[in-house]
This record gives structure tokens, sequence and C-alpha cells, in this order.
């Protein structure tokens, strides 16, 4: 496995040590300091040019570098959240508040050994089949059963619940109130209204330093092509 890693600046060099280190036993890992704001052009080069097989990117404050990367490559992208200002909530919702059919996953700064882990586990995801959890004892609500049936009629695929804890786990569907219990791809899902409410942001962030990589709110457009793009890889 390739992986490209690319960071805003280089005093994010405690976040992206550690996390190089950490993907190092998966493949072959670069690494390059480059700005969405400052260095564009070279982002473009580097992303439009490079053979890896992912992209691990990282930035904070407005942090669009994880959105720019993805908009310009076909290949899985994680986007770590560095902990600029408000505790990382700002970049953490840039990266996981993407728009459909651009999806980034969203990480915390200190769950960064979740990457490695969760596509060492990529090659086990069964193609056929969304193998995803949720919460089992809220089957009958009725956002959780939306989603379920989105899920289904957008892969065309039959979904099958699996322990977050198991290997072949695919993703996560976490409700509203709820913290993820896997390390996984994470779809958080709320009632639309909801989301007229800025609180909700807060919870959003909150809940998901639980652990988890986050492709935004009720985005499962985003969830599903994350999910092809990782099981593409195998």
């Amino acid at each position: 496995m390739k992986i490209q890693v690319i960071f805003g600046s280089q005093s994010d060099e405690r976040v992206y040590g550690p996390l190089c280190r950490s993907l190092e036993s998966l493949g072959e890992v670069k690494m390059e300091v480059a700005s969405a704001h400052r260095n564009p052009e070279r982002v473009r080069e580097l992303v439009t040019t490079s053979d890896a097989d992912v992209f691990v990117t990282g930035a904070g404050l407005a942090a669009h570098l994880p959105g720019v990367v993805a908009s310009l490559t076909k290949k899985p992208v994680f986007g770590v959240a560095v902990n600029g200002a408000f505790a990382g909530m700002d970049a953490f919702l840039s990266i996981a508040q993407m728009p459909k059919d651009i999806p980034v996953a969203g990480v915390m700064e200190n769950q960064i050994e979740q990457i490695g882990a969760y596509l060492k586990r990529a090659n086990k995801f069964d193609k056929g089949t969304l193998k995803i959890s949720w919460n089992p004892y809220r089957s009958e609500n009725e956002v959780l059963a939306r989603t379920l049936q989105e899920l289904r009629e957008k892969s065309g695929l039959p979904v099958e619940w699996i322990e977050p804890s198991h290997p072949e786990c695919q993703g996560e569907i976490v409700l509203a109130g709820e913290k993820p219990q896997g390390r996984g791809l994470c779809l958080y899902v709320c009632e639309k209204e909801k989301l007229q409410n800025p609180v909700m942001a807060a919870q959003f962030f909150s809940e998901a330093q639980g652990g988890g990589m986050w492709v935004g709110v009720n985005n499962s457009t985003n969830f599903l092509l994350q999910l092809k793009k990782m099981k593409e890889m195998n």
C-alpha cells in the first residue's frame, strides 16, 4: 500500500510525526507539508501526479486541505482535524461536513491510530454486502430505519448488522445522542430539523470525540462512496 501524507503546516509535526510512524507497517509512506491556502499549486501537483492508494491529510482552523485533496483524486481521503482553536471543532466540521460526492473521513488528532487500523482491516471488507453496525435496541427509530433504507437503495446491496468490534465491520451508523461503539467509518444521523440548530454542531463534535472517522451528518451518499473507495483498494 502506498500512502501519501500531506499536512498544512510544519507546526503540525507533533501530529503527523506519530501518524506517519503508525502507518509505516502498512507500506510506503510519503510525507510533505503543503498548504491549500499558501501552496495551492503544489497541492494540486502533488495529488494529481501521485501513485498513492490513499491520502491522509491534516490541517487546523478552516482546514480546507483535506477537502481540496478529495476534490483532486478518486482515492480515499482521511482528514485529521488539528487542534488550532475551539479544541479543533472548527477544523473537524470543515473536514467532515463535505458536500455530497466528495467524501473525507474526519478524524480527531488524538485518534490518528484509528486510520492505520481501519486501512489494515479494509482487505477483509465484503464487496457484496454492507456489513455495518448500529444500536440494535434502536432499530425502530425512524431516522435509523430511513437511513438503512437509503443505504440499501443507493448501494443496491444488502445491509447486514455486525458487531462494531468485528474485523469485517465496514462502518457504523451513530444516532444523535449516542457515541460510537467501534473505531471505523461513522455516519452521524439525526432529524433534519435539528440541523437548523447550531447547538447540534457542538453535540456532533462532542460525540465524535469518542472515536471513529466521520463523513458528515445525514450524508449517506458520502458514507457509501468512502466505503466504495476503500473496497476498491483491494
